[in-house]
């Protein structure tokens, strides 16, 4: 029987769960064979590490792999958060169980998760990975074949065969030892209220909304999450060719002037900036007139778009600048901060939230 089910992940204190869909969405569709592989690797890993009930937790749970694939790396970026956080190790020549299935140039299809004193090992079941794949790879990668769309249909092909497949089908659970650890204390999120959904293009088209974008985040820094997304909202319905056209993801380019991980976490999911196409500069966005976010973390002014065109420069407008969760965090800054302070900093933070999701136009246009 296919496996359809959520990887489910603590982040922040909150729990989140995601289906395939936000894993490709937030890979972009180039390497579809690994997302599909580092999905139901996931599935499979849940299922072995917390028998008893337990969950990922985001900076706990590290990934080792000889396989270089760049869709499963994205994979574990978009559920575990392990490459950024330093706790995704690719090494080609690490020791792997006999009859490991080899992975096309280098590396192998083998599989290690750990967490809180459990690990999963998993290889790939022989027969899955077609031969004309090998070739195609090694012919891209030789130079011998110089276009990627056939090597896209192989990959393709690829993740619609494993797609109908359990985790069980795909792998072999060669060493395995349960997560001991009691799982920590969690809270469900409150849903996000906003329906607008962004297309985007980007070897595939996908469709996302404000919850796959909290998903890749987390919740610590959902205010910065959620300013960008009422702008990149207010950005393509003022733009008639936007409207009804999928955004081509990464030709969009953005000039941050506010300081913040959800900010930048909200830029990386829906456009992957972090390929060259973002700048935070603070010095620039102190010069149209927009709101002080803290001092010495930049201002609400921030520029968007397409790669070759002249940026529309936004500033938040001023009544909507948070200004007592500011001065909560900027109180909170550099010290631990009691039980007290952390309620009401999180209560400030979900109504700016919510008022700036309910903002139609939340900016000012101002170049």
């Amino acid at each position: 029987m296919a496996d359809t089910g959520d990887v489910k992940v603590c982040a922040d204190g909150v729990m989140l769960s995601a289906g395939y869909g936000k894993i490709a969405a937030y890979h972009g569709g180039r390497y579809p064979g690994g997302t599909i592989l580092a999905y139901k690797a996931l599935r499979l890993a849940q299922e072995l590490l917390f028998p008893n009930g337990g969950f990922f937790v985001r900076g706990k749970c590290s990934v080792e792999t000889p396989f270089t694939g760049l869709g499963f790396k994205d994979g574990m970026e978009a559920v575990l958060r392990a490459p950024s956080l330093g706790l995704y190790k690719v090494d080609t020549d690490m020791p792997v169980p006999r009859g490991t299935v080899p992975a096309p140039i280098r590396g192998a299809f083998f599989y290690r998760f750990v967490q809180d004193g459990g690990t999963v090992d998993l290889t790939l079941k022989p027969g899955l990975i077609p031969e004309e794949f090998y070739r195609a790879t090694e012919g891209l990668h030789s130079g011998k074949i110089t276009s990627e769309d056939e090597v896209l249909k192989i990959r393709r092909g690829i993740e619609s065969a494993l797609m109908g497949l359990s985790p069980g089908d795909i792998f072999d659970a060669v060493s395995c030892r349960p997560c001991g650890v009691t799982p920590d204390e969690y809270e469900e999120p409150p849903p996000l209220d906003d329906d607008f959904r962004v297309r985007l293009n980007d070897f595939a088209e996908y469709d996302v909304g404000v919850d796959d974008a909290r998903f890749f985040h987390g919740d610590e820094s959902l205010c910065g999450l959620c300013l960008v997304w009422s702008l990149v909202r207010q950005w393509i319905r003022g733009d008639a060719r936007l409207q009804n056209s999928c955004l081509p993801r990464r030709s969009v380019s953005v000039a941050i002037g506010a300081l913040g991980r959800g900010v930048n976490d909200a830029f990386e999911f829906l456009f992957r900036t972090s390929d060259g196409r973002s700048s935070v500069n603070i010095k620039w966005s102190a010069g149209f007139g927009a709101p002080e976010v803290m001092p010495g973390a930049g201002f609400f002014a921030f520029g968007l778009g397409l790669e070759g065109e002249r940026r529309s420069v936004f500033a938040l407008k001023e009544r909507i600048v948070p200004r007592d969760y500011l001065k909560i965090c900027g109180e909170m800054a550099g010290k631990a901060a009691d039980f007290r302070e952390r309620a009401a900093r999180k209560k400030l933070q979900r109504d700016f939230v919510r008022q700036v999701l309910s903002e139609p136009e939340p900016f000012r246009v101002v170049a």
